[in-house]
């Protein structure tokens, strides 16, 4: 493989479409990884633009897929966004020009399809939901936690779709009046994996596909968006050698994802890490993953008491879901393992009452958790629109409602209703690279509870969750709104966001 002079990109290519053909060479969700594209073929040379020309995984990917010879250019980040911006431009053109055609008469549904799963990895969705209605089938993904309309499908397609998905998933054909779930095989779709489940509705069968994502699994405590005083608090606590660590929220909050990067954290040799999940989202290296499967009956209980039987040193269990498995859990915590695991729960305080309500002894809670972190994912304001401006009467209006919000500009940043009229804050106006949305992906805001004497004191006399949240504060405690405030001000997320994800707090 050559490796020819490292330049910039030539001023001919950039800005410039390289076309699908060139840009299938690495894969859409492969040059979002490696931030690498190819610009230009010529006989049997390619010319790739890389952020990290060096990078090993990217030459090791190309030399086993392209035999012939390389000629590398250094890339810039805006070169790369820009091939991704359009990757999706083109994906949504293709899909509107095949539902021009006759797609019944030609047999193009297996290529609508593919277009569909493309077109979702170029956004980077989380699902698709292809769902009937009296009129169309409607395709809807979830990006940053909510649903856009992206297309629709004609009726008279469904028949066929639903098939084509059964047969990617290895469903039963025949089987339409009862859920199933599947998944579809990684090489059909090069490194990602796709959950399928298929229900049937009122106008017929739906179909929604989760993207197993697994980039998400090499994040670290920064990226997540952990402050700096979280990550010592997570530094001290992780060190011990037994005890619990939970992380609460409700579904979709990202709490599987903070407890893969805690794990991260405590991978080396000698260490035996073991994990029982429902499902196991990503495989991580060196850690010994378990799969629930209710069906032999291996519950997280069941599991959980077979895990000890391994000489585990971290176990992760995905949910503390009943009262046997949070009392097994919390045994194994004092019997001189450390244990992750997720509670639902609104914060981190009534994580307490929670375990409390499901038969867990109040000297055993008090003795073996470490800490909570409790957390909910705000969008990012789009870094390509962002802008600053004041912000509307309605959202002032909406703050001026919210106690917690309202609590954290007065007594940290000084700010009444009049200053949050006068004074403009970072906002995203809209554009093609997040749909007109304004914001572009997720961060998490957090709180960490840090159990210290006085908590320990106020669990065994079982104080409400109340109570234990004023004591925090008086020790300097951060809630999920002041985290919430703190990335405002920052210009990473907006006051909407905030509110949004905090009224149950």
């Amino acid at each position: 493989m050559a490796n020819v002079g490292i330049g910039e990109i030539p001023e001919e290519f950039k800005n410039k479409n390289p076309g699908k053909d060139l840009l299938d060479i690495i894969p859409i969700e492969l040059i979002r990884e490696f931030k690498a594209f190819v610009f230009d073929k010529k006989d049997n040379t390619i010319h790739i633009g890389a952020e990290d020309p060096e990078l090993e995984a990217l030459r090791l990917y190309l030399k086993n897929t392209f035999p012939g010879k390389i000629v590398w250019y250094k890339a810039k980040e805006e070169d790369v966004n820009f091939i991704l911006e359009n990757y999706a431009i083109d994906f949504k053109q293709e899909i509107l020009s095949l539902l021009n055609t006759d797609l019944e008469k030609k047999g193009l549904v297996s290529d609508l399809i593919d277009l569909t799963i493309s077109y979702a990895l170029v956004q980077k969705v989380s699902d698709v939901h292809i769902e009937p209605t009296a009129e169309e089938i409607r395709v809807r993904f979830r990006i940053d936690g909510l649903l856009y309309k992206m297309f629709s499908i004609p009726l008279s397609l469904q028949s066929e779709m639903i098939t084509r998905f059964k047969v990617l998933a290895n469903l039963k054909i025949d089987e339409s009046r009862r859920p199933q779930e599947g998944r579809i095989d990684r090489k059909l779709f090069t490194g990602i994996l796709l959950r399928i489940s298929i229900v049937p509705t009122l106008f017929g069968e739906k179909v929604v596909m989760r993207v197993m994502d697994d980039s998400n699994k090499d994040l670290n405590l920064e990226d997540l968006g952990f402050s700096q005083q979280h990550q010592e608090i997570i530094s001290k606590n992780i060190d011990k050698p037994y005890g619990m660590i939970l992380v609460s929220g409700p579904t979709g909050s990202g709490k599987t994802t903070t407890l893969y990067c805690l794990l991260q954290l405590l991978k080396k040799d000698g260490v035996n890490i073991s994990t029982l999940e429902d499902p196991i989202e990503y495989a991580l290296q060196g850690v010994n993953q378990i799969q629930i499967n209710k069906r032999v009956d291996l519950t997280f209980s069941s599991g959980l008491r077979a895990l000890l039987r391994q000489d585990p040193d971290v176990i992760m269990v995905g949910e503390v879901r009943d009262s046997e498995t949070a009392i097994m859990a919390s045994d194994a915590a004092m019997t001189g393992h450390l244990v992750f695991s997720t509670v639902h729960t609104n914060n981190a305080p009534s994580v307490f009452i929670r375990l409390l309500e499901m038969g867990v002894e109040d000297f055993v809670i008090a003795s073996t958790i470490n800490f909570i972190i409790a957390q909910r994912l705000v969008r990012r304001i789009c870094p390509d629109c962002a802008e600053k401006k004041p912000l509307d009467k309605a959202i002032v209006k909406k703050i001026m409602n919210h106690e917690g919000i309202l609590s954290v500009l007065k007594n940290k940043y000084g700010m009444d209703e009049r200053s949050l009229h006068k004074n403009a804050f970072v906002t995203g106006k809209g554009c093609e690279t997040c749909i007109h949305s304004g914001y572009s992906g997720r961060i998490g805001i957090y709180e960490l509870l840090d159990v210290n004497k006085k908590i320990h004191d106020m669990i065994l006399a079982k104080r409400p969750a109340a109570d234990i949240k004023e004591a925090l504060k008086e020790s300097g405690y951060v809630d999920m709104v002041e985290d919430g405030v703190d990335k405002v001000m920052k210009g990473i997320t907006t006051f909407p966001e905030v509110i949004r994800t905090t009224k149950d707090t």
